[in-house]
């Protein structure tokens, strides 16, 4: 999960995700300054660095953030964690062999259920992948195209095994072994949508995970209506246990949130998507004009350069607006664009000058 979230965010800044790593665990309540403090120190023998951005995780109630070397780096010196406030910071990164390892795995397990690579490429509706090309490719590029042979695949080549969701009992005082109500509802909404059973088999697989006043309410939605379906059980979970910010309070929070000082525009959007994406869960913003939205939020509570303001003026004036990753492609540009002019009008630092802004350099 932590790897796919460290691909997935440096596919968003467009940086490569060998030479980036992220760190996870971070109190929310540390600012920049601090966080940079911390990974000064434990991460001087990497040599130069970028802190490209922030966000928080809900699942974690804590912060990540994301740094992109700018040197070459034994993987060797990584740490692996990281001590900050608050404990043990996690830091992730890929490592050059690790596609390598995963088909290792993977042919082993084939090798087990007597099949081979390019019967799961054909299983998957990939007849393009011969056994002769199997063997000469690379395992990088082997490993992208089974996952892009696994994402386009029209349907499950099996349906989803059973998963035991974890406890909740929506009791006061929660036991250890519980999950927040959130993530509770996270993966009792994605299990029963993609689980092909019949949903009184649902409702069933939904109670064994309650306890307490949960299961109570169970009972009385399930006594009110014996035909309930489970997207309705869970719908009135929310409205027991859930958060109870109003619409009103989930789009005020949205159009009050403007960029922070130092903090770069493509951070700021990353950060700001998080909130539009929690107003049109409670209808607070309606979904089909969620891009036009986010938009008008971005040029009004963003710091935005002449040039970067005046493409999306024109992407606002030429519609239709653009999506998130069509946006976040066009900010990245031009901060990359700006990154490279400033890089050519500015000498190379005298030794004993402090560390830029974002910027870290190791001592030699």
């Amino acid at each position: 999960m932590a790897l796919a979230l460290l691909e997935d965010w440096c596919r968003i800044m467009n940086v490569d995700d060998q030479k980036s790593l992220m760190v996870m665990g971070i109190p929310v309540e540390c600012d920049e300054a601090e966080i940079q403090e911390v990974l000064q120190e434990t991460l001087k023998p990497l040599g130069r660095y970028r802190l490209l951005g922030k966000i928080f995780r809900k699942q974690e109630n804590a912060s990540a953030v994301l740094l992109e070397l700018m040197e070459d780096a034994d993987v060797s010196v990584i740490p692996s964690e990281v001590q900050g406030r608050g404990g043990i910071w996690k830091v992730v990164f890929k490592t050059p062999n690790q596609d390598t390892e995963f088909l290792e795995r993977l042919n082993l397990f084939l090798e087990k259920e007597g099949q081979t690579v390019s019967g799961m490429f054909r299983a998957l509706g990939q007849e393009g992948v011969s056994p002769a090309a199997v063997s000469y490719l690379s395992p990088e590029l082997l490993a992208h195209l089974l996952g892009q042979a696994i994402a386009h695949a029209p349907q499950p080549l099996l349906p989803m095994r059973y998963r035991k969701l974890r406890v909740f009992s929506g009791s006061a005082v929660p036991s250890p072994e519980e999950e927040p109500f959130e993530i509770w509802l996270e993966q009792a909404t994605e299990i029963a949508k993609e689980w092909p059973v019949a949903e009184t088999e649902k409702k069933r697989w939904l109670m064994e995970s309650l306890r307490g006043p949960a299961l109570d309410l169970m009972h009385i939605v399930q006594a009110d209506n014996p035909s309930i379906n489970v997207e309705e059980c869970l719908e009135a979970f929310k409205q027991v246990f859930g958060s109870l910010e109003s619409r009103r309070t989930s789009q005020v929070k949205y159009l009050k949130t403007y960029q922070e000082e130092g903090e770069k525009v493509s951070a700021y959007v990353l950060r700001l998507e998080t909130l539009l994406r929690r107003a049109v869960e409670k209808r607070a913003i309606p979904r089909n004009i969620a891009d036009q939205v986010r938009l008008e939020q971005v040029m009004a509570g963003a710091s935005l350069s002449e040039i970067l303001w005046c493409r999306l003026r024109e992407l606002k004036d030429q519609g239709p607006p653009p999506s998130f990753l069509e946006l976040m492609k066009v900010i990245r540009e031009e901060e990359e664009e700006e990154a490279s002019f400033e890089n050519e009008n500015i000498e190379e630092p005298d030794e004993g000058d402090g560390y830029g802004h974002w910027d870290n350099e190791a001592d030699n």
